[in-house]
């Protein structure tokens, strides 16, 4: 969500539709208008491996920089490892050009010759009040560690009974762990859908998990895998490469955080840093948004304890937060959630707000 002179602008994930990147424009926060793609059937930029079934458009996120409007967003490149793009326009409704090859990458290959894994995705333009821009994303590790687990469950069965609780999550550990040999050598897509339910098994023994994985002691490649780093680096003024010390600006190290956080935007406000990130899985309801404060958009920052919003009666899994002045000029929190018992892949989410205080004691949540 990006607020312009005559409104607001919207921009959504669109996963391996032809049309990539709708835009949508608001003059009231309530009627929409689609005006048009970021990258129209025909136009993905050559870098990117696009088409239905192999292609990933996702989080793009505007930003005014200057005269310009730069767009950072996830795809998958030519390997299909998860990398970040920029590209830049005239207007927020285009035309946009592509930087033309990858701002990051980060995939890894977890065995010879296999699929990439991982990657970096979530990219966050953040624009300081002297107009440096600064780039923002995850490194997304989450998706290595499912796999290496079950292969580790399959070696090793009697980890089942320490690491989960239930008979339950047991069952679904072991049944993983028995498909882990076909399930690599399935498309990205098959994967996730096998992974899915032992990482929400995993999550609801979250606590007993990774301390069991370190007293194993032969699992350090899974633990490390755990963390998922937001990074930050400087952007050039021109946007079309990065400049100084990368660094990483905050890590998953609280327990509702489970193992990841993502989907950072940060805002000034008061003469502080906020940022704003979703931690734990998207699939569960468990997944909520948090928030950090800094004197420096590199931090350190400082977390509150526990989310800033999370799932309820009416909505569940709310995450990757923008902030942008309302209709009365005061900050709002925009965000999407799903409805309840409907977290998960290819289910509806709706772009939702909540009003923002920012005082000295933190920030809290208001009507609108």
């Amino acid at each position: 969500m990006l607020g312009v002179e005559d409104g607001w602008v919207l921009t959504a994930t669109s996963n391996d539709a032809l049309d990539a990147f709708p835009i949508l424009h608001s003059r009231d926060l309530e009627h929409w208008e689609h005006r048009g793609f970021v990258f129209p059937e025909g136009s993905a930029p050559a870098w990117v491996r696009h088409g239905l079934r192999t292609g990933d458009f996702w989080a793009p996120e505007m930003a005014r920089v200057g005269d310009e409007y730069w767009l950072a967003y996830t795809a998958r490149d030519q390997t299909g490892a998860l990398a970040i793009g920029l590209a830049r326009a005239p207007s927020q409704f285009g035309p946009w050009i592509d930087n033309g090859e990858p701002m990051i990458t980060g995939g890894k290959v977890l065995t010879p010759g296999g699929p990439a894994s991982g990657g970096v995705i979530d990219s966050h333009i953040f624009v300081d009040q002297d107009g440096t821009p600064y780039l923002f994303w995850k490194n997304d590790t989450n998706g290595l560690w499912p796999r290496p687990l079950a292969g580790l469950l399959r070696e090793h069965p009697p980890l089942i009974q320490q690491l989960f609780e239930s008979e339950r999550d047991r069952r679904t550990a072991a049944f993983a762990a028995a498909i882990q040999p076909w399930a690599n050598s399935r498309r990205s897509m098959e994967r996730f859908f096998w992974m899915q339910p032992l990482i929400e098994a995993a999550l609801d023994n979250w606590t007993r998990v990774k301390p069991a994985l370190i007293a194993f002691g032969k699992a350090g490649e899974i633990v490390q895998a755990m963390r998922t780093p937001i990074h930050a680096r400087q952007l050039a003024p021109d946007g079309r490469s990065l400049v100084g010390e990368e660094c990483v600006v905050l890590a998953n190290d609280l327990d509702w955080e489970g193992h990841l956080i993502e989907g950072p935007f940060v805002t000034r406000q008061n003469g502080r840093y906020w940022m704003f990130y979703a931690g734990n899985d998207f699939s569960t309801p468990a997944y909520g948004i948090g928030v950090a404060a800094a004197d420096h958009p590199f931090g350190p920052y400082e977390k509150r304890g526990e989310p800033l919003l999370k799932s309820n009666r009416e909505w569940w899994a709310p995450g990757h937060a923008s902030v942008a002045s309302g209709v009365n000029g005061r900050p709002q929190l925009f965000f999407h959630a799903f409805l309840p018992g409907q977290c998960g892949y290819n289910e509806f989410r709706a772009l939702l707000t909540v009003g923002l205080e920012f005082g000295p004691d933190g920030v809290e949540l208001r009507e609108v």
